[in-house]
């Protein structure tokens, strides 16, 4: 019989009144059926190592996936050899960053970068949702590597100036549970609490510690520093796999994303649309986990989710669907 742990102290609500709402925005995740493509092709002149297909664990995975592409980097010499980044959100920030630490000259070619990326958007609870982990490509073995690569990585950063700090999350009872988060050593498995302690209607659920990444600040981090690597970012969009042989570059690593699929026609790449509302910041202490329905403290915002929509390709924003989130979340704390 699980052993319930009795939770007394009582957490206060979120104002999660009309006037606190500042916007509501939308995103479509990078999924990939088969889960993360981590290897090199050649193609023309070009070595392609890809990194892409993260789902909705970009901010999780990253400086993991980061490690491996940059592993494969064949470039053992003194005078390491100049690499082209494809793609600057949070993949391909990361992806360059630990390529011009490893000393060499690096360049990224974008349509977007940084804050104008989906990867803005993201929570980001560190916990690895979202991703095919079931596909024997992937395997748990070499999730959790990458995994606990990634949160090595992650904790040895200036937790301060790259926004990332610890948080306890509370999940409800009847929310699904899914093992396989916590399987990699890297987060603590979920401690059964006979009351969440929250008003509202008396739920049980439990609890777990992980880390929580305010993404606006996590990113301005990265790009300060590939500046002060000397990362070029240059503004470039790619249509057909012809352009690459025209780049400088002889090892070119592709973090595009859902852009993988029109480039590289990597069909097993799909969308899956997640929407958020933002309200005004509150300094909560804790956040909400069940499924794709959350509430994340963010510095600049109080981030309410949301909806995980596979094949949807329609970015904008739905108003109908931020309503149901915020109603969902009132009644989650006997608001309405």
């Amino acid at each position: 019989m699980t052993q319930m742990t009795p939770i007394s102290s009582q957490f206060q609500a979120p104002d999660l009144s009309d006037d606190r709402i500042i916007k509501v925005v939308s995103g479509l995740r990078p999924c990939r059926h088969g889960g993360l493509r981590l290897e090199s092709e050649t193609i023309g002149t070009k070595t392609i190592i890809h990194n892409y297909g993260h789902g909705g664990g970009g901010i999780t995975l990253s400086l993991g996936t980061a490690i491996a592409a940059a592993d494969m980097v064949k470039d053992q010499s003194e005078n390491k050899s100049p690499v082209a980044v494809l793609g600057a959100g949070v993949i391909g920030l990361t992806t360059a960053r630990k390529l011009a630490n490893r000393g060499h000259q690096v360049t990224v070619y974008a349509k977007d970068s940084g804050h104008d990326t989906v990867s803005v958007i993201a929570g980001a609870l560190w916990l690895p949702v979202g991703i095919d982990i079931d596909h024997p490509e992937i395997g748990s073995q070499r999730l959790n590597k990458l995994l606990n690569q990634a949160h090595n990585a992650l904790t040895a950063l200036d937790q301060d100036r790259y926004g990332i700090e610890p948080i306890t999350v509370f999940e409800p009872a009847y929310a699904q549970s899914n093992s396989h988060y916590f399987d990699n050593g890297t987060i603590p498995t979920p401690t059964p609490v006979d009351r969440l302690p929250f008003p509202g209607p008396p739920r049980a659920g439990r609890s777990f510690d992980s880390l929580f990444i305010h993404t606006p600040r996590y990113l301005d981090a990265l790009l300060e520093d590939l500046a002060s690597l000397g990362v070029q970012i240059i503004k470039r969009e790619f249509t057909h796999l012809d352009e690459l042989q025209t780049l400088e570059e002889s090892t070119l690593v592709n973090c595009l994303a859902l852009g993988s699929l029109t480039l590289f026609k990597d069909t097993a790449m799909y969308p899956a649309r997640g929407i958020l509302v933002h309200m005004e910041p509150q300094d909560l202490g804790y956040a909400i986990h069940d499924g794709f329905k959350f509430i994340f403290p963010r510095d600049t915002a109080l981030i309410l989710g949301g909806c995980f929509d596979p094949d949807v390709w329609d970015d904008t924003p739905d108003e109908q669907i931020a309503k149901e989130i915020i109603a969902h979340h009132r009644r989650f704390f006997g608001l309405s």
